[in-house]
């Protein structure tokens, strides 16, 4: 709490008082003893070991301030009670369903910063802290801002063209695969561009040759490990599209994702048309 004794009141014999506060948390405390001096102090601490209590207003209480930046997801938290929170990277597809907290994806924390090296910023990409049975989820990068990188893809000759725009240094990669025979159909080679140096923002252009009709390409930024990862297909009538995420695997083994989940048909995708070039082109934002 902000101080040993926020509220102070003198109570008779055989009355009882009422304490205000502004939020229950487990660390609030009540503490009584006689007006003499150097009495015996009795403290009562009700609500430590009931979440149930205070489970809303210990999250209310908490500030939370975003400074993730570049493939580094970190939040600050300005608490009330002196407690160690455990925050996992997590994926929410929308705001209304759970958020599923990824593997081997724990922050680190020290002196109330939590930081997640190795991470391709992404809106759907949320921290989950938790503390006893209770939990909050907190997605610090839904808030409007500029993506750190978007792709754009046409068709030339028998080439299909990436084209990555990107405000940060970064490698990005693509795979063909075919959407028929499952997720696990990335093929070789994997295509990779990277901006590593120079100026920023920048765009790539990864030219890739043709495989055949109904293959689709796999995209993600691939210069780290927890990466929002793309299927888009260029054919004349738009497949269903998922997007993908986890952790990549070693690209040797030919498994570019141990963790996955599917969005909704078109999701965070769209087509347009260009007039006059290119005909119809897929448009693709991941933060």
């Amino acid at each position: 709490m902000s101080s040993p004794f926020d509220t102070q009141k003198i109570v008779s014999g055989g009355h009882t008082v009422d304490l205000p506060y502004e939020f229950l948390l487990p660390c609030m405390c009540i503490e009584a003893s006689y007006l003499q001096e150097d009495t015996v102090r009795h403290k009562k601490c009700p609500f430590r070991s009931w979440p149930e209590a205070y489970g809303s207003d210990f999250w209310k209480s908490i500030r939370f301030t975003d400074y993730s930046q570049h493939s580094q997801m970190v939040m600050a938290l300005t608490l009330r009670c002196p407690l160690k929170l455990e925050a996992s990277l997590c994926w929410r597809q929308d705001p209304v369903t759970p958020c599923k907290i990824l593997p081997n994806a724990t922050a680190k924390e020290s002196e109330g910063w939590y930081i997640l090296e190795n991470v391709d910023l992404h809106p759907q990409l949320c921290f989950k802290f938790s503390f006893e049975n209770s939990s909050h989820v907190e997605c610090p990068h839904q808030s409007g801002s500029l993506p750190s990188w978007t792709v754009s893809m046409d068709t030339q000759a028998q080439q299909l063209i990436l084209h990555f725009s990107t405000r940060t240094y970064a490698t990005f990669s693509a795979a063909w695969s075919n959407p028929g025979l499952g997720l696990d159909s990335s093929m070789t080679p994997v295509y990779s561009i990277s901006q590593t140096q120079g100026s920023v923002p920048v765009t790539l252009n990864l030219i890739i040759p043709f495989l055949r009709q109904g293959s689709c390409i796999l995209v993600w930024r691939s210069d780290v490990q927890f990466a929002w990862k793309h299927l888009l297909c260029p054919d004349d009538s738009p497949h269903s599209t998922q997007l993908l995420f986890g952790p990549q695997a070693p690209v040797e083994q030919g498994q570019f994702y141990s963790y996955t989940q599917r969005t909704q048909r078109h999701s965070d995708a769209w087509w347009e048309l260009w007039p006059n070039c290119c005909g119809p082109r897929w448009v693709v934002d991941a933060t």
